[in-house]
């Protein structure tokens, strides 16, 4: 039995530290709620250890961590090197694609809580963070700025209901696309449009053949990375990263003697200030497996943050799971896995999910991506054990964990009602 003294012990934040990002300082809105008055940040802020409820509280300060990473051009520039106006265009109608409604989903039950634009920014920095902590030697300047912006992207249009639901209940969507990668292909043909709309990562008459071949391969590299998110083809990315690594890293720990330089770990922040990049040593197919794996794991990133937002995080996805579930009940369907509010334990879940599918995608992560991924993975198996603690806690007492329910704002995205929080 677990004294009052251990349980406290589990409850306490662990240490957080930040990594390196780029110079250029960006200000924040003064109007934004959670965010200090004439607040300035610069982008050493988007780290793993960031709050992206903080930097997600209004549309403004959303937008200035938007500027900060793609109008700042010291930072990230598309393909093509779209203007402040079209790059604005676009994240307005990006952002609404998040904020949306879908005809045949009942949100008076359906509470879209975790898939939010809030999740979005917190996938696109986290993104950033992982390229800036070694990941960006693998890939292009083309090629990174692409991935942050397909990370903001990635869910966007998901209607708060798994592709299981949609499947289950003959959904139009289903009808229209099918089973495969149903709300993922959704999110990226979705983003693909509004580039072409905008104007952005489009071919357009006298360009080089140089840079068309990188437009190409940009629009190809933000497609197949949002549809590499489908976690049902989780264990075949593991799978694919797992094969290219020796290769990789050979390659990497090649051009590392070759500069004078030692390590034979996967890619550092350290390699980026030493100007290491082997891109141009890897083919597409590689450059696009290893952008999709860090989207990947950006996006099921929470295990791997400080306890608190781990926490946070996996109360809203459980709180919108039971909602699919408590509506699988009144249509007279079975709930699908982990939506049952009557028999999934919460940190049971978390535990499963921890054993089952974070672990070793975090162990792949960190040795392709020591620095980020050593990050992800030291809190990961530190949170592991408050879950187990939990989880124990609820076997032996039989009384419920205690969600502790802390939506992100509405301007974030959250559609709830504050009173149905737990």
């Amino acid at each position: 039995m677990l004294n009052s003294l251990t349980v406290l012990r589990f409850l306490r934040t662990l240490l957080i530290f930040s990594f390196v990002a780029c110079e250029k300082n960006s200000q924040l809105s003064e109007e934004g709620e959670g965010v200090s008055s004439k607040k300035i940040f610069s982008l050493d802020d988007f780290a793993l250890s960031s709050d992206a409820f903080e930097f997600s509280n209004s549309k403004k300060s959303q937008l200035a961590v938007f500027d900060s990473l793609f109008v700042n051009k010291e930072c990230y520039t598309l393909p093509g090197n779209p203007d402040e106006a079209a790059l604005h265009a676009f994240f307005d109608d990006l952002r609404q694609g998040y904020l949306q409604k879908d005809e045949g989903i009942d949100y008076s039950v359906i509470r879209k809580e975790y898939h939010t634009f809030t999740h979005a920014m917190d996938v696109m920095i986290t993104t950033h963070a992982l390229l800036n902590s070694g990941g960006a030697v693998y890939l292009s300047q083309g090629e990174t700025a692409s991935l942050v912006l397909a990370a903001l992207g990635h869910d966007v249009l998901h209607t708060g209901v798994n592709n299981s639901f949609l499947i289950q209940t003959n959904h139009p969507y289903y009808q229209e696309l099918g089973e495969h990668s149903l709300q993922e292909t959704r999110s990226a043909n979705y983003v693909l449009t509004l580039l072409d709309k905008h104007h952005i990562l489009t071919i357009e008459v006298g360009m080089s053949e140089d840079l068309r071949k990188e437009i190409l391969e940009a629009r190809n590299l933000v497609e197949q990375s949002i549809l590499w998110t489908d976690i049902k083809r989780h264990k075949e990315q593991i799978e694919a990263v797992a094969s290219a690594k020796e290769n990789i890293l050979a390659i990497l720990h090649k051009q590392r003697e070759d500069t004078a330089q030692e390590g034979n770990i996967g890619a550092r922040k350290k390699d980026l200030n030493n100007g290491v990049n082997i891109s141009d040593l890897l083919d597409f197919k590689t450059r696009s497996l290893m952008a999709s794996f860090i989207l990947h794991c950006a996006d099921i990133s929470n295990p791997g943050k400080d306890w608190v937002k781990c926490e946070r995080w996996a109360v809203l996805v459980m709180n919108e799971f039971f909602s699919q579930g408590d509506l699988q009940k009144q249509l007279g369907l079975k709930p699908s896995m982990n939506c049952d509010r009557s028999t999934v334990s919460v940190p049971g879940c978390q535990v499963g999910f921890g054993k089952y599918v974070i672990h070793d995608l975090y162990v792949l992560l960190k040795e392709t991506i020591h620095d980020g991924g050593g990050y992800l993975l030291e809190n990961f198996i530190s949170n592991q054990e408050k879950w187990k603690s939990l989880h124990a806690i609820v076997e032996e007492t039989g009384a419920p964990y205690a969600m502790k329910f802390s939506p992100p704002s509405r301007e974030g995205g959250w559609m709830g009602d504050s009173k149905a929080g737990n």
